[in-house]
């Protein structure tokens, strides 16, 4: 709980500075714009994948290997992963370039957009490589427990972006967006180098490839699925929709009004992984991670539901005055909501799966809902447009979340016991929901910034004292035990 505590304000501190970021890409792009930049950055964040698997094989068995002593072998296995994920980020950032070649647009009359397209390809190919290297740092030292300096860089990272961004498209607009990416690369290995020795060396070691092949590939299996389904919802408006590049413009404010529940969930769970790595490692039972991770999801469920209230309530109205050429994707918001809760729910379950090594069971729990998801979002993107795709994404997201929990959890509780903590989630999130719906439909007659403050104050009213008995039953993460030992030192 300290550690998630430690990770989740450093979060909420960088997710708050990156709330201020969108808002000022939103202010200096337009929606088509805005589009293109999202499907690019999709492009460039999916790079990591190149590698098949053998980074997330190297964190898989990192944390253990240290668990026993072997630190040698540990480094070994480093150097050989970062070697075999170079070589795959740049195999990628090849393709890039072909494929930005082979759809250049010739003549001169091109689309602008399409031309935006193919450059923006091939500045991505430039930045694979400055990302591949960044990435993996972070995760060998997340991997090595030092959630500290991992959080201190998030939050530098964000307040040195929103600069970065500023100045960037001031200068050069999408273009100079792109490079203000790479200059945050640039700036986070430097940080990183400054603040730990810790180096990332070349290895080539043909067995320890392969091994970390074999038990990383089925991790990138589930892991690009779930990134897919992640993606699903901008790749169908962008395909599907009429004028796509605008409306994933605009959906892109439904994303941003929702993306605190999957932001801080993703926290707390990375920093969960190693814990539950290191009860397997030291007990090699399963049934004990499984109810680890059922505890997790109970304490995880309040805040969630709370900060889902807040957006539901908050949301509509905060972002529609701050970025008003964006309001027509506020309507994909709320129905957004709910499945963005229910993900972010079942990402504890997910990382204990992978830590007890069953990347199989996985996928096969995992497709189903991305299926459902691209089925519903497909329909809804040709009928209704972004609203159809939120309602999609959320039926497809509820499914992986009690496919996920039942294969994760369901063996090592017991039927009974599933149900009982099914029941236990269920009822922390229907609280917070009950306050949601009451704040944000209850008439209120007056100004519309009177019944405003009103509708927060009434959600205030109906949460805060619920958040307050979670806080304490859970000792407020850690805190309270650390003031009574002060005091009584």
């Amino acid at each position: 709980m300290r550690d998630s505590l430690i990770v989740t304000i450093g979060g909420q501190l960088e997710r708050a500075v990156g709330t201020l970021t969108a808002l000022v890409m939103k202010w200096g792009l337009d929606p088509a714009q805005h589009g293109i930049y999202s499907g690019l950055r999709l492009t460039l964040d999916h790079a990591n994948r190149a590698s098949l698997g053998i980074g997330r094989g190297a964190v898989q068995e990192i944390p253990i290997l240290r668990a026993a002593g072997n630190e040698d072998e540990a480094r070994r296995v480093a150097d050989v992963a970062f070697a075999a994920c170079s070589i795959g980020a740049l195999i990628y950032a090849v393709g890039l370039l072909a494929f930005a070649w082979w759809r250049w647009p010739s003549g001169g009359s091109a689309d602008p957009i399409d031309l935006a397209w193919s450059g923006g390809l091939v500045a991505v190919a430039a930045l694979v490589l400055m990302k591949r290297y960044q990435d993996f740092l972070i995760a060998l030292h997340r991997a090595h427990r030092r959630f500290t300096l991992i959080t201190e860089l998030a939050i530098l990272d964000a307040a040195v972006f929103a600069a970065l961004v500023a100045v960037g498209l001031w200068v050069a607009g999408l273009w100079g967006l792109l490079a203000a990416v790479g200059l945050l690369c640039l700036f986070n290995v430097a940080y990183l180098h400054a603040r730990h020795p810790m180096r990332l060396g070349w290895g080539w070691d043909g067995p320890i490839v392969w091994r970390l092949l074999r038990k990383g590939l089925p991790i990138l299996a589930n892991s690009a699925a779930f990134a897919g389904l992640l993606s699903l919802d901008r790749v169908l408006i962008l395909s599907i929709a009429p004028n796509g590049a605008e409306a994933a413009g605009y959906y892109a404010i439904a994303l941003m009004g929702t993306g605190w529940t999957m932001d801080l969930a993703g926290r707390i769970a990375s920093v969960m992984y190693t814990y539950f790595q290191t009860t397997i490692g030291r007990t090699r039972d399963a049934v004990a991670v499984a109810k680890q991770a059922a505890r997790v999801v109970e304490a995880m469920a309040p805040p969630l539901a709370a900060g889902s209230a807040v957006a539901y309530v908050v949301a509509p109205t905060f972002l529609g005055l701050l970025i008003p050429r964006y309001a027509p994707g506020l309507e994909a918001l709320r129905p957004l909501l709910p499945g963005t809760l229910l993900l972010g729910l079942a990402l504890p379950s997910r990382e204990a799966m992978i830590a007890v090594d069953r990347p199989y069971r996985l996928a096969i729990v995992t497709l189903p809902g991305l299926a459902l998801a691209g089925l519903v979002g497909a329909i809804g993107a040709s009928a209704t447009g972004i609203v159809g795709v939120a309602w999609g994404m959320t039926l497809g997201y509820a499914a992986v979340y009690l496919l996920t929990s039942m294969a994760s959890l369901g063996g090592g509780l017991g039927t009974r016991g599933w149900l009982v903590h099914q029941l236990r989630v269920a009822k922390a999130i229907s609280w917070y929901a009950m306050g949601a719906l009451l704040a944000a439909h209850l008439p209120i007659d007056g100004p519309a910034w009177r019944a405003f403050a009103l509708r927060v104050l009434i959600l205030a009213a109906w949460g805060l004292p619920a958040l307050a008995w979670w806080g304490k039953a859970h000792g407020w993460g850690g805190l309270a035990d650390r003031l009574r030992r002060r005091r009584g030192g």
